[in-house]
């Protein structure tokens, strides 16, 4: 299913930028500059043509597009670790109660 789709889910609208953000750090995820002050960028391991991946987020809950770059990197990050969608959002769930 497509980011677009997915960011409608209602898994998707509970999550919150922190709680990704500490997932991502928890799974030793590496936060990288950006010149713009409205994303966040975590990179980890290359791809197969080498270049780096990389996780987008917005730095707040409340930008418009924030939906589907929770859903594009809760996505990625189902593949990468290739369990499902759903075990990812309570990963990043169960996390977030812990902290």
């Amino acid at each position: 299913m497509t980011p677009e789709a997915l960011s409608s889910y209602p898994q998707i609208q509970e999550l919150h930028v922190a709680q990704v953000v500490g997932y991502l750090q928890e799974t030793h995820w590496i936060s990288v500059s950006h010149p713009s002050p409205r994303l966040l960028v975590f990179e980890k391991g290359v791809d197969d043509r080498g270049k780096p991946i990389q996780i987008v987020l917005p730095s707040k809950d409340d930008y418009e597009d924030t939906p589907y770059l929770l859903a594009k990197a809760v996505n990625l990050l189902s593949v990468l670790e290739s369990v499902t969608f759903q075990e990812i959002v309570n990963a990043i769930g169960a996390f977030a109660h812990v902290s």
